[in-house]
């Protein structure tokens, strides 16, 4: 058996052919290449970076291994139509971004809960340019960002196998975590997400943080085995992420097998943290919008849905109280909410009168027979009178969203600057994302208010999202906190 200094020794030999061989596959290369990978942040940060570095004179270059969104749609500005992919498809701010148009079905992008989604391909992406045309692009360009990595937009991510998609002769490779994972549960924020593996490596990381020795292979093996026992029988404890096991997530699935198997590439870890970028937005006037005009018809024939009996209260009213709760809380954040309740009936109306709170009115719908846009039309309405920056719609028949959610939610939604807002539910079997209301729209951005306005028929704001998913923020939970309640047999837990 050869002995252990001699074979890492050999090891290493066959890694710096490997190096030498991509390098060489690069003869007129000589731009820096850094390919970023991880989680929720990574096209932000490769903006922020790229932008930064042409404004120093450097000429920078923006494609893909995966995807990313094309900044001809993003931007609307003309795309390039050469076909030659070592042209850019657009230059924002100097920096250039090479791929090719993809093609893209909304229906495999994301579903929304009551509607079929967008069916027409639409150009949103930009796929990866051939091996040769990269080659020439870093022969022109000074410094190459790549995006490697693919994550639905959840802040954190645990790869498959293969990912990262690290291009030949890469310098460098930063990974992305979101800090606006911090504080939710690991399997409604994290892709991939494997209960005994995450608690694995949380463990191994607490180990290390409090000076232990790390793990055998032996040891983490058995350990897995025994976590993977538990998670099947539900007895794993399931606790808020924190800003360290985001680190040693990016370090045990990422940075050190990574090191292993590229050790002439250089690794980093960076914290995405959007409520920085996100403060020069302020908002401090929003509208809540509760919607409930519906009828229920798969509820009852002969009964009012919104009106019947949930633990002693109508089932609104366990909604609304939630909002009430979430527009307290906002007020420790400067946040001034004003409540709208949408509805046709007499006896919401009078309960909404009788709770003698100056920040909730009733709005009257004339027009539910129109469907639910004509609550987004009201809704608007009473947030631009209200002059708020932004409008919350909320559905009446969905008892479980908690205010202390909520809040979270609104203050995500406004630190991410974007112009909408969802709540999203990852299916991992399935790989398939659900976008639901609540929505937030921003009124002081663009024509998001007109596009609020012109809604017409039973399909409600989701298709503004569909339509533009790069505007909008993902706030992703557990399907448990979104269920609605649609037929009387429907499972029904008490409330807290």
């Amino acid at each position: 058996m050869m002995p252990k200094a001699r074979r890492r020794k050999q090891i290493t030999y066959y890694q710096r052919q490997r190096r030498d061989k991509e390098q060489e596959a690069s003869p007129v290369r000589r731009a820096l290449v850094i390919a970023v990978a991880g989680a929720g942040g990574k096209s932000t940060y490769i903006r922020q970076q790229a932008e930064k570095l042409a404004l120093e004179g450097k000429r920078v270059a923006v494609t893909t291994t995966t995807h990313i969104y094309n900044p001809c749609v993003e931007y609307g500005i003309r795309e390039s139509r050469s076909g030659d992919e070592t042209e850019p498809a657009a230059v924002v701010k100097g920096v250039a971004y090479f791929g090719r148009p993809q093609g893209m079905d909304g229906r495999s992008y994301m579903s929304t809960r009551g509607g079929a989604p967008e069916s027409a391909q639409q150009g949103w992406k930009l796929g990866p340019v051939s091996p040769e045309a990269f080659r020439e692009i870093c022969g022109v360009y000074d410094i190459v960002f790549v995006e490697a990595d693919g994550s639905r937009s959840m802040p954190a991510k645990i790869p498959l196998e293969g990912e990262p998609v690290l291009p030949p002769a890469t310098d460098e490779v930063v990974v992305v975590m979101g800090r606006h994972a911090v504080g939710r549960l690991p399997q409604s924020v994290c892709q991939h997400y494997n209960a005994a593996l995450f608690h694995t490596i949380c463990m191994e990381g607490k180990v290390q943080d409090e000076g232990g020795s790390a793990k055998t292979a032996g040891a983490a093996c058995h350990e897995e085995k025994a976590n993977q026992k538990l998670a099947d029988d539900g007895m794993l404890p399931e606790e808020p992420l924190t800003e360290t096991q985001l680190l040693h997530l990016a370090e045990a699935c990422y940075i050190r097998p990574l090191r292993v198997r590229f050790p002439w590439i250089r690794s980093s870890y960076y914290l995405s943290d959007m409520y920085r970028s996100g403060a020069a937005r302020q908002v401090t006037d929003v509208t809540f919008i509760l919607m409930a005009s519906g009828f229920g018809r798969r509820y009852s024939e002969h009964e009012n849905k919104l009106l019947s009996d949930l633990h002693g209260h109508p089932l609104y009213m366990h909604a609304l109280a939630h909002m009430v709760q979430s527009a307290q809380q906002l007020q420790e954040y400067h946040v001034k909410v004003g409540i709208g309740v949408v509805t046709r009936y007499p006896e919401i109306m009078q309960k909404t009168a009788d709770l003698g709170e100056e920040s909730i009115t009733y709005l009257e719908n004339h027009m539910a027979e129109e469907g639910i846009t004509s609550s987004i039309r009201i809704g608007t309405r009473k947030a631009l009178a209200d002059h708020a920056q932004l409008v919350v719609f909320f559905a009446a028949d969905m008892p479980y969203l908690e205010g202390r959610l909520i809040t979270r939610f609104v203050c995500d939604c406004i630190c991410s600057g974007k112009p909408y807002g969802c709540m999203a539910v990852r299916n991992e079997t399935e790989r398939t994302v659900t976008t639901t209301v609540p929505g937030a729209f921003r009124l002081d951005r663009g024509r998001v208010a007109d596009d609020l306005l012109a809604l017409h028929g039973d399909r409600g704001a989701m298709r503004l999202i569909r339509q533009r998913p790069w505007d909008a923020y993902y706030f992703y939970t557990e399907e448990s906190v979104l269920r609605d309640i649609d037929q009387k047999c429907d499972d029904v837990p008490f409330i807290g």
